[in-house]
């Protein structure tokens, strides 16, 4: 049995992590472009469990970023003013 150095045991040591080494979210895809803009009005399909939200036309006020991979709008009903946050999915041109 040879009889090692300290500092020969650490070099020959894979690192935890390598200097320079990309993190896992620089490694992730960029999130898709939002396919609706500011302005835009829009037909909202609510969800089977939000059955007591109105469905018809909206008016997107902002961009959000995504959740779970897919893009999120803040819409504005225009019948009764009210603001909500939903998934691009719901969404379709009128």
């Amino acid at each position: 049995m040879s009889k090692d150095k300290p500092s020969d045991l650490y070099s020959s040591a894979i690192p935890f992590k390598r200097p320079g080494a990309a993190t896992r979210r620089e490694n992730a895809h960029p999130m898709a472009s939002h396919k609706f803009t500011v302005g835009q009005s829009l037909f909202f399909s609510p969800s089977i469990f939000e059955p007591a939200t109105r469905k018809g036309s909206y008016c997107v006020v902002s961009l959000l970023p995504g959740d779970g991979g897919e893009n999120q709008y803040r819409i504005k009903c225009a019948a009764d003013g009210h603001e909500r946050v939903v998934r691009e999915a719901q969404l379709a041109v009128e």
